[in-house]
């Protein structure tokens, strides 16, 4: 049964960036709990998703320089279609003044094929993101709590947000970026916004020195990370994709991805090594799925270091959207749009 038939045919709902916050509130473990459905029905093959292509000018070689189309299809209780358009720039924030990622979802009722929502999907992304490694730590990380953070933009702050709510508050939070500007406007917001306490450090290897869980979200172009920074027992969570050197994933017990057919894209790290031998299906423990539905074993071992490598999935863009539009049909919030 779909409950969004007679919504559908009131039209196309719109919803800016302040919609989906003002539909949301503070209530953002709703994005980990969409992720969860999603991944519960990957699991039951209840989904439909394909090889997301990127768009690229070869004048514009920077990795995080790229238009991703993602689209799918996610059954179970989401039961909707749709697709997420997410540009990037790395330079958008020094040149022009813009957040670096922009993006816009389309839902489409699964049944008639209509769209019913059109929907800033930055916010969405965002949360999606920091839902993804939410899961990873409830399930990866080790008992401490002493969280590292490399690059402090928007999704650290999203990070540590889901993390303080779902994982528990940081016994410390250690945080390193390029730019000590950046880094410090981040120690504010998260010590006025979470009470934890922050240390900015002007060096990566000492921020990672006594980490219990790593967070890496930067616009790195390549690896630069080395094993020897990344402490025993540690949780490696890889949002960035490029930052690490194969040495990292080499010396880790476990890895742990979000999709194996999306993660072994050319130019990506576990691809690239799949290429030269390094890696391969049987050194791939487990994907997220498989721990929600307790399918694989998470942590096992206090001493274990996992890597988990998410490289985001259309999926839980789509799960994540689908639960804001019913919030914002429920609470009036948006814009509609004739057909």
């Amino acid at each position: 049964m779909n409950a969004l038939d007679p919504i559908a045919r009131d039209g196309l709902l719109y919803l800016s960036a302040a919609d989906v916050e003002r539909a949301v509130g503070s209530e953002h473990t709703l994005f980990v709990e969409a992720v969860e459905a999603a991944l519960r029905a990957q699991a039951a093959d209840d989904v439909v998703q394909p090889l997301k292509p990127y768009l690229r000018r070869p004048d514009r070689p920077h990795p995080t320089d790229r238009i991703i189309a993602m689209p799918a299809y996610v059954g179970g209780e989401v039961h909707l279609s749709g697709i997420k358009w997410i540009g990037s720039a790395h330079d958008n924030q020094e040149v022009r003044g813009l957040p670096r990622a922009s993006a816009v979802i389309v839902l489409n009722d699964a049944d008639s094929a209509y769209p019913v929502a059109v929907m800033d999907g930055s916010v969405v992304s965002a949360w999606r993101t920091a839902a993804v490694s939410a899961l990873a730590c409830r399930h990866l990380a080790p008992e401490g709590r002493r969280l590292a953070i490399l690059g402090t933009g928007l999704l650290a702050r999203t990070h540590l947000s889901l993390l303080c709510e779902t994982w528990g508050r940081p016994e410390a939070v250690e945080v390193h970026d390029v730019s000590p500007r950046q880094a410090e406007s981040f120690a504010r917001w998260a010590r006025e916004e979470h009470g934890v306490t922050v240390t900015v450090h002007d060096d990566a290897a000492g921020c990672l020195r006594n980490a219990d869980v790593i967070l890496v979200v930067t616009t790195a172009p390549g690896p630069w990370i080395p094993a020897e920074w990344v402490p025993r027992g540690s949780l490696f969570l890889n949002v960035s994709l490029a930052d690490p050197m194969p040495d990292v994933v080499l010396a880790s017990d476990k890895v742990v991805v979000d999709c194996y057919e999306q993660v072994m894209r050319p130019g990506k790290l576990l691809h690239t090594m799949a290429q030269q031998g390094t890696f391969g299906p049987e050194r791939c423990h487990a994907d997220l799925s498989q721990l929600v539905t307790g399918a694989r074993p998470g942590r096992e071992k206090p001493e274990e270091t996992i890597f988990f490598n998410p490289i985001g999935q259309a999926v839980g863009d789509i799960a994540c959207s689908a639960a804001v539009y019913r919030r914002a049909v429920e609470n009036g919030v948006g814009t509609r749009l004739e057909r």
